[in-house]
């Protein structure tokens, strides 16, 4: 039995509808679940707490209903005719106290003359609240302080736990009905605007994926709407846009680029195939030397399409002042043979670039091949390096200043130029300057003719020693 690999499954993406309806659902049933414990303490403790409230609202009352004499003295405690009954009806279970200063029980709910907390301190009772056991069973106490004329008087009242318990037993199923309804009905509120909140968020990505699907290669204008999407989500699109927007332009570049160099290669290839075809005897120079044009823009490109791509380049710490010279070296036949001197200057101290050799060879050889064709015979040009760049100086007739910018264009030749190429050097070099992060730009020399300038940043500092 032969052993096969295992496939491995791969683990199944969750939509984000379904993140957000799980979001929803985890915040639903956590304050579901804080709402039913705040119910069931509230049910716990309903019945103490409405015990105090009740009692405190109770001694505004008594104190109200104090009577003084013309001494000062508490001669009656007056209630209205309901809270009387209800001490009356409820005497065994409902009580009051009234204490003076001294302690001493100056008026009564049922005429014991005897302290609800004989074992806390008169000056320690204003705002005293607890369950006390006293003879008739288990009360909640409490007590409360008020001055008036006569002195300070101190009143204790007393609520049988029973009255708890009732309330319990009355109130308890109330809450726990309420808190059911008000979950149902959060439920379904909570789930309306959950599913209208999801529609809300996916509503604009589905439109973004429609918009997406609809770009092709002959609808590289279309782009993706931004401006009705979440905050969230409209830096993605304005990024999606931005690559869109940078592959329409590098689409028309090479299609202008291919129509550029079959345009190029088109004429050579049919003077080449009319000599071949015509009956007098073959010229072999025309031939080689149309060969050699080509093969020159062949090279040049495929210098073009590799350097395009930044991903190709091989930087490393380089010493400009060296590698500038052997691209001048390089170029001294052609100097010779011009009539045109090549002066180098450079910094006494080395100038370290990151760079790839044999692109920044290829910029500089295109530069001064450049400068020595249109120089005149006779002529200097100058290769100047600084801690920030470089540049090449011609005497020749120079480049006019709405030009400056033509020059690197692809297969561009200035109109009336008989000099060979392709018009591709420059191009090239433009596209090795982008790709290093530097820039390339064209002036006017102060001997009159073109300056092209190269220039970095210098970042790390350049090696001194």
């Amino acid at each position: 039995m032969r052993w096969r690999p295992r496939r491995r499954v791969e683990p199944r993406a969750r939509s984000l509808a379904w993140r957000l309806g799980a979001g929803f659902a985890l915040a639903f049933v956590t304050l579901a679940t804080i709402f039913g414990g705040l119910q069931v303490l509230l049910a716990e403790r309903f019945g103490t707490l409405i015990t105090r409230m009740s009692l405190e609202g109770q001694t505004e009352d008594i104190f109200d209903g104090f009577r003084f004499d013309a001494a000062g003295r508490l001669t009656a405690v007056a209630l209205e005719d309901v809270e009387a009954y209800g001490y009356d009806a409820f005497f065994a279970n409902l009580k009051y106290r009234v204490l003076d200063a001294s302690g001493r029980v100056v008026a009564t709910s049922d005429g014991t003359r005897e302290s609800l907390l004989p074992a806390v301190p008169i000056a320690q009772q204003d705002g005293y609240f607890s369950r006390v056991e006293i003879p008739q069973g288990n009360f909640y106490v409490g007590a409360w302080q008020r001055r008036f004329d006569g002195g300070e008087f101190t009143l204790q009242l007393a609520r049988s736990d029973r009255f708890e318990e009732l309330a319990q037993a009355a109130i308890a199923p109330a809450v726990i009905e309420t808190a059911l309804l008000l979950g149902v009905l959060a439920a379904v509120v909570f789930s309306l605007f959950a599913v209208r909140a999801v529609r809300s968020v996916l509503g604009p990505i589905r439109e973004a994926t429609r918009s997406a699907a609809s770009v092709g290669r002959d609808n590289l204008a279309a782009r993706i709407p931004s401006a009705q999407m979440p905050a969230e989500i409209r830096p993605l699109l304005d990024a999606f846009n931005g690559v869109l927007g940078r592959l329409q332009t590098a689409f028309e570049q090479q299609e202008r680029f291919l129509a550029n160099a079959a345009h190029e290669l088109k004429t050579p290839l049919a003077l080449m195939r009319s000599s071949l075809e015509s009956e007098s005897a073959v010229d072999r120079a025309p031939l080689l030397r149309e060969i050699d044009a080509m093969g020159r823009r062949v090279q040049q490109l495929l210098q073009l399409a590799e350097t395009a791509d930044a991903g190709n380049l091989r930087p490393q710490r380089i010493d400009m002042t060296g590698a500038l010279a052997r691209s001048a070296e390089y170029l001294r036949w052609k100097a010779d043979r011009c009539g045109v001197a090549v002066r180098y200057e450079h910094p006494a101290q080395p100038v370290m670039v990151d760079a790839d050799e044999g692109a920044l060879f290829v910029l500089t050889k295109n530069l001064l091949e450049n400068a020595i064709e249109f120089s005149p015979e006779g002529g200097v040009v100058s290769l100047t390096l600084d801690l920030d760049g470089y540049r090449v100086d011609d005497e020749g007739p120079g480049v006019p200043p709405e030009q400056r910018q033509l020059v690197f264009e692809r297969f561009w030749r200035q109109p009336g130029q008989t000099r060979a190429g392709a018009g591709l050097g420059l191009a090239l070099g433009a596209e090795i300057c982008r790709a290093h992060g530097w820039t390339l730009s064209c002036d006017g020399a102060p001997s009159g003719g073109a300056r092209f300038e190269v220039r970095w940043r210098r970042d790390p500092a350049p090696v001194r020693v």
